[in-house]
């Protein structure tokens, strides 16, 4: 390993601390460090020093390299890395760079920070969900909490006055989508006498999406509608609640979702019961 690889894992394979505020996200909290092996073989002796092989798993870890999966030759440049390290921290201990105020505090905040974390994720690992927990929120919260679904069609133009004209024509009788063939600039949905299928109101542009929201099913928009595109001609054909997604396919994310309310529930009374003074 040379001396430019040595210092970048120098610099870069240093405990990296973990945001702990009330509102966590589930992501942070299941990042728990691997735990030391109960007999920690000596890799190597620095000055008096061990490198050993969990320093070299962790080493490993930071580096994103597999630890069930890393090769010889890995091994070799991490053991090469710690032991730069190490005789690194070595002349850093002699200079009392290790009392240099900043330098503590510093240690000090990743520390603290590191043991907190972690100490929260063995507190959320005792906090899984039972699978009633997780189907009665199914039950309240997704079921019958779906987004409203639209089957329109419309035929988009140019003008204003073009769209009116249309509008009165529908209402004469004319056949729409006999005219969204001839006259809509939307060739998407022309082909299809300007049906654009099933659809949410957020997948639409809001000026459309706000029309057709509030047509009944079957009826022609009174108006023209104006988005960023042109002039739309609009009838509302059918609407319905979408189908909600099944129990198996969101199961594991509101687990994540119950964890975390339970997480800042834990820290809100960790919160209430402390003696914090601000300053």
């Amino acid at each position: 390993m040379n001396l430019k690889t040595s210092l970048h894992f120098l610099t870069q394979s240093t405990i990296r601390p973990k945001k702990l505020a009330l509102a966590l996200t589930c992501s942070a909290l299941f990042l728990a460090a691997s735990p030391l092996m109960a007999e920690d073989k000596v890799l190597a002796i620095v000055n008096g020093h061990d490198i050993t092989q969990s320093q070299l798993e962790i080493a490993a870890t930071q580096s994103k390299i597999n630890v069930k999966e890393i090769t010889t030759e890995q091994k070799k440049l991490l053991t090469e890395a710690l032991i730069n390290r190490q005789l690194v921290l070595n002349e850093a201990i002699k200079a009392n760079y290790d009392k240099d105020p900043d330098i503590a505090a510093r240690v000090k905040a990743l520390t603290d920070s590191y043991i907190a974390v972690n100490y929260l994720a063995t507190v959320a690992e005792k906090l899984q969900s039972s699978e009633d927990e997780i189907k009665a929120y199914y039950d309240k919260n997704i079921i019958g909490h779906t987004p409203q679904e639209y089957k329109a069609r419309h035929i988009l133009v140019k003008t204003e006055d073009e769209a009116k004209t249309l509008i009165k024509e529908i209402e004469g009788g004319a056949d729409f989508a006999k005219l969204a063939k001839e006259k809509s600039t939307d060739a998407g949905s022309a082909a299809n006498g300007g049906d654009l299928g099933w659809f949410t109101e957020q997948s639409m542009v809001a000026p459309f999406a706000k029309a057709v929201a509030g047509l009944k099913k079957g009826e022609l928009a009174k108006a023209p509608v104006n988005s960023e595109f042109g002039w739309h001609v609009i009838i509302l054909d059918d609407k319905r609640s979408a189908p909600p997604p099944e129990f198996s396919a969101v199961k594991a994310n509101i687990d994540k979702v119950l964890i975390k309310e339970k997480l800042n529930q834990y820290l809100s009374e960790l919160n209430a019961n402390a003696k914090v003074q601000l300053k």
